[in-house]
């Protein structure tokens, strides 16, 4: 018979082997585990790794994906700032084949990338985990009030010499033209399609230094002739192949919109300021065609600093579907005369509304009212005058967009039903020529009435022509107006200067912004004498007969209701006025509406010598040559007349 003693020993082994247990189940972890998370770190730190009991970690520095072959954990990592490690892919000379890009000849700033995966007893690997630490940053210029983008790959996604996306590649370097030079488009990074995608590990960082995003990846170089610029512009796209995500679940742009593909655009041919595409579809968000949103950004490729971009959206039926109510799959979208989705029955729709727009007669009244059922006709002038306006040359015909429903489906849940079946505007690509002062005099609106045979038999239409020029003018005298630019030049300055100096250094050597300030005054001189040609080329391709007259708007309260002219909400100063140049030939139309606590209570109008006062909220008014004041009076409600 067992004695006490023993029996006492026996059950004291059976509770402690069961504490030990307990405790191993508690502190080994079920995954690979690490100590820190991605993130900003003011001091060094010693990372640690943690596998379930019996496996072994192997991890790597330098993007690869880990395996036996690379570092086994036996210790804690050190993490400290790397910057001042030698630059490895930095120092790539097979990333473009032109003089003007300088490899940079300091230590850039880089990041701690540590890729890790656990292997169990039977040899098989888990899940690979990737973590970016950013050491002492704090003091760093450059990255003030910028999001800050983490890209890691195994280094051949991006550089072997056959497969690699981002590198000139073996049959750039072997077929060569008849005098023996190189061809651009046997370069890797002009191919195109998911055999030339790749996968990567994302994070981005917001400006409070939070992980706004953290998610596996297909990556693909991004643009037309800006393939070949340094640094390249990349499309981003969320698959399940890669997360079980179809989306980047995160409000990357503030509006609650969850994108399945989206870009890192490093400007294109606007690669030293890196402001037109941002600039004119922020000042034309209130306009009737799609834009975009940007979040600068600044970018590190497997642990080194890569420069300064912004992050865009994409346009895809995902991103109508959000911003317009529509059903992602009943949208048809034409870009550069190219189906984003092929079918023949979709081709048969564009084609049959490209000839509609070609070949009838739209003088007609009747044709012309016909019109706004196949297009929305003031989707069609807003987008065509902004390019018209800001000096597009590249376009159109290329860089157009556009969208319909493919079947409309009557909807009554928003103002406008987007669902309609009529053909939309999208903006985008007016980085090459645009808003630059060389094109400042040139006739833009007559080069399109050449080169489109839609938008010329437009132009044969009296009505047309009314329309066309009233938005034109409401572009010049407030969209971008010097006084409505400036503010927005002024905070993309103060965001982007100290950026972009760090960025020219590092792929053009420079020291200074000397370029990036002649960019912003090459800018700022077209909005400022852009104006008077275009209001020139309006009267001279339309044949206008009459003059440019002034039109001043004035508020009794500008906080007492908003005032409306055309096609534009003016922004008065802080006396209540405003100011525009209209021609003669044809009559505004003006609109008040009350704040809640006020009423509208008429119109002052003021024409050469005299007054009259006008009751009603909207008019049609005729524009004097010597000029049109008109005054909108508001009253609080309760108040005596």
């Amino acid at each position: 018979m067992m004695s006490r003693k023993c029996a006492l020993f026996c059950l004291l082994f059976i509770c402690g082997t069961l504490c030990l247990l307990l405790l191993c189940d508690n502190y080994c972890p079920k995954e690979l585990c690490f100590s820190r998370k991605s993130g900003f770190y003011e001091e060094p730190f010693e990372l640690k790794l943690s596998a379930p009991f019996g496996e072994k970690i192997y991890y790597t520095l330098d993007g690869s994906v880990p395996d036996e072959n690379a570092f086994l954990y036996t210790t804690p990592i050190f993490i400290d700032d790397a910057t001042s490690q030698p630059n490895v892919y930095s120092a790539r000379t097979d990333l473009v084949d032109d003089p003007q890009y300088k490899l940079p000849d300091y230590t850039v700033d880089k990041c701690t990338i540590v890729r890790a995966v656990s292997q169990n007893v039977d040899g098989n690997f888990g899940e690979v985990k990737t973590e970016s630490y950013f050491v002492c940053y704090d003091e760093k210029a450059g990255y003030r009030d910028m999001n800050v983008m983490s890209i890691v790959t195994a280094p051949e996604n991006l550089f072997d010499y056959d497969t690699g996306i981002y590198v000139l590649g073996r049959k750039y370097d072997n077929n060569l033209d008849e005098n023996g030079n190189p061809l651009w488009e046997n370069a890797n990074f002009y191919n195109h399609g998911m055999a030339w995608e790749r996968l990567v590990d994302i994070q981005i960082f917001n400006a409070e230094r939070e992980v706004s995003l953290k998610q596996p990846c297909g990556m693909r170089i991004q643009g037309g002739s800006s393939r070949a610029y340094l640094p390249k512009s990349l499309n981003f796209y969320a698959r399940k192949i890669y997360s079980l995500a179809t989306r980047f679940y995160s409000d990357l742009f503030g509006t609650g919109y969850m994108a399945d593909t989206v870009t890192l655009t490093a400007g294109g041919q606007d690669a030293i300021a890196k402001f037109r595409d941002m600039f004119v579809s922020t000042q034309t968000k209130d306009r009737n065609f799609c834009t975009m949103n940007y979040e600068p950004c600044v970018m590190f490729l497997n642990g080194e600093y890569w420069g300064v971009y912004w992050l865009t959206e994409r346009y895809t039926n995902t991103y109508l579907s959000y911003y317009y109510g529509v059903d992602a799959d009943n949208i048809i979208i034409m870009k550069n005369n190219k189906l984003t989705r092929e079918s023949e029955a979709d081709w048969a729709v564009y084609v049959s509304m490209l000839n509609y727009l070609q070949d009838t007669d739209f003088t007609t009244a009747e044709n012309y009212e016909s019109l706004d059922y196949t297009i929305d006709l003031q989707s069609f002038i807003d987008y065509y005058a902004t390019e018209i306006y800001i000096g597009t040359e590249d376009w159109p015909g290329t860089n157009e967009a556009f969208w319909r429903a493919r079947k409309p489906v009557k909807n009554t849940e928003r103002r406008v039903n987007y669902e309609d079946g009529r053909w939309r505007w999208m903006l985008f690509d007016v980085n090459t020529s645009a808003l630059r002062e060389e094109v400042m005099k040139d006739d833009t609106l007559g080069s399109t009435i050449k080169s489109n045979s839609a938008f010329c038999n437009l132009c044969q239409s009296d009505a047309f022509k009314k329309e066309f020029s009233l938005t034109l003018m409401d572009l010049a005298n407030e969209t971008f107006s010097v006084e409505n630019t400036e503010r927005v030049i002024r905070e993309w300055l103060a965001l982007m200067r100290e950026p972009m100096e760090a960025h020219l250094r590092r792929f053009y050597g420079e020291e200074g912004v000397y370029r990036f300030d002649e960019e912003v005054a090459d800018i700022r001189a077209f909005i400022k004498g852009r104006k008077p040609y275009a209001a020139q080329y309006l009267e001279e391709n339309f044949g206008l007969e009459g003059c440019l007259a002034t039109v001043k708007l004035e508020m009794s309260d500008t906080a007492a209701g908003q005032i409306t002219l055309n096609t534009i909400t003016p922004t008065f100063d802080g006396q209540g006025k405003w100011k525009g140049e209209y021609f003669t030939d044809y009559p505004i139309t003006i609109s008040a509406t009350a704040n809640e606590g006020y009423r509208f209570a008429g119109w002052e109008i003021s024409a050469g010598q005299g007054m009259e006062t006008i009751e009603g909220t909207s008019l049609e008014l005729e524009i004097p040559e010597n000029g049109l004041c008109v005054r909108a009076v508001f009253e609080k409600e309760g108040s005596d007349k």
